[in-house]
């Protein structure tokens, strides 16, 4: 493995591990914030997309955006590498 492909894994690792501790999350968007109502009142509308912290925001969290980033950055990161690989000098006669 050459120093661009190394260079390359690590940038890919660093992605991931920030994708996991920053992952994307929703919460339900009450449509009467701030009046005063009932709680059978409230309607949720839609969730409210975003990126929190794993520590706190860990019930909300999109699993299968979060799989699919996952599976970007690894088809990213495998072709970036693939990709720089250092060709063969090719020696005729040996």
């Amino acid at each position: 493995m050459n120093r661009k492909q190394e260079i390359f894994l690590w940038a890919g690792l660093i992605v991931v591990q920030l994708m996991i501790f920053f992952p994307p999350i929703s919460r339900p968007h009450n449509s009467l914030e701030g009046a005063e109502v009932r709680n059978s009142d409230t309607t949720v509308t839609f969730p409210i997309p975003g990126y929190g912290i794993i520590i706190r925001d860990y019930e909300n969290i999109r699993f299968g955006l979060l799989a699919a980033q996952m599976i970007i950055v690894f088809a990213v990161t495998a072709g970036l590498i693939y990709k720089s690989r250092e060709k063969e000098s090719k020696e005729y006669g040996h």
